[in-house]
């Protein structure tokens, strides 16, 4: 009896390395207007970004069909294998409730679900750890229990460029997003309580660099689990974080990269950069 790790395209997983990894993505889809694509497939981050900053109206995300997760259920059930599905959090997309339908459906205990109360890099942070210890030998109910006990620890914070995309998110007024816009305002944002939420705002990128820094001071890198470099459309971003915490000694050992895809990046737009880290118990 083997253990089958599974997640979604929000983890933002480059797909060899999922492939590698022998974790199964199951794909969202992303609407623009009248037209749909499957995320990591038909759409690729360029081509996503380049689209957001042409259009007016923000894209929106389809959580995948219970059928998606049922075949993979199902092919579990036939082998006769365990599963542990690691997805996006429940209070951004119905991912997780397509996968408790489909686990009515297919009548097998064997299926574990996690609500990973996070996004992007870190979901895959609790994928990998999924992986790490499926390898040691451990039964996915143990498996779930360790993920419900590390998803507390990871926290992802991040600098965004502009309100424009959290305004057509609705999740500020268009009088802050114009206001930020003339003022030029940087908000910080963090993944937390399975939410995107604006922890800060800054007049200024060096200003919200700084910002970030102490968030980062507050809580901690664990060294002992691997960190990623969060950015949207433009890796080179990492000049403005990276270098200031090298200087700090603080820049994470295990420092790994992740271009933020459709599901988050509709909310921040182009411009963002953060980090994902699991944070350290002093």
């Amino acid at each position: 009896m083997g253990v089958r790790i599974i997640t979604d395209s929000a983890a933002d997983f480059d797909l060899a390395v999922a492939k590698r990894r022998r974790v199964a993505v199951v794909p969202m889809t992303v609407q623009f207007g009248g037209a749909s694509f499957v995320a990591g497939k038909m759409l690729t981050n360029e081509v996503f970004y380049r689209l957001l900053q042409e259009g007016k109206e923000n894209p929106s995300t389809s959580q995948p069909a219970p059928a998606a997760f049922h075949r993979l259920f199902e092919e579990a059930k036939a082998a006769g294998d365990q599963v542990v599905a690691i997805l996006l959090s429940a209070s951004l997309s119905g991912t997780l409730q397509s996968a408790v339908i489909a686990k009515e459906m297919c009548e097998y205990e064997d299926i574990h679900l996690v609500d990973s109360r996070s996004a992007t890099a870190g979901i895959q942070i609790l994928v990998n750890y999924a992986c790490k210890l499926r390898d040691s030998g451990l039964p996915a109910g143990a498996i779930a229990e360790e993920l419900e006990r590390m998803k507390e620890k990871v926290r992802v914070f991040a600098v965004i460029d502009t309100l424009e995309y959290l305004r057509r998110g609705g999740r500020v007024t268009a009088l802050q997003a114009g206001l930020g816009t003339v003022t030029k305002l940087k908000p910080t944002v963090s993944v937390q309580d399975g939410g995107v939420s604006i922890v800060g705002k800054s007049f200024g990128t060096a200003a919200a660099v700084k910002q970030l820094l102490k968030l980062l001071e507050a809580h901690p890198v664990d060294d002992d689990y691997p960190s990623y470099f969060l950015y949207t459309d433009d890796k080179s971003r990492e000049e403005l974080l990276l270098p200031r915490l090298r200087e700090l000694g603080r820049l994470p050992q295990r420092l790994h990269y992740c271009a933020v895809g459709p599901t988050i990046g509709t909310h921040v737009g182009p411009g963002a950069l953060g980090l994902a880290y699991v944070e350290r118990e002093d």
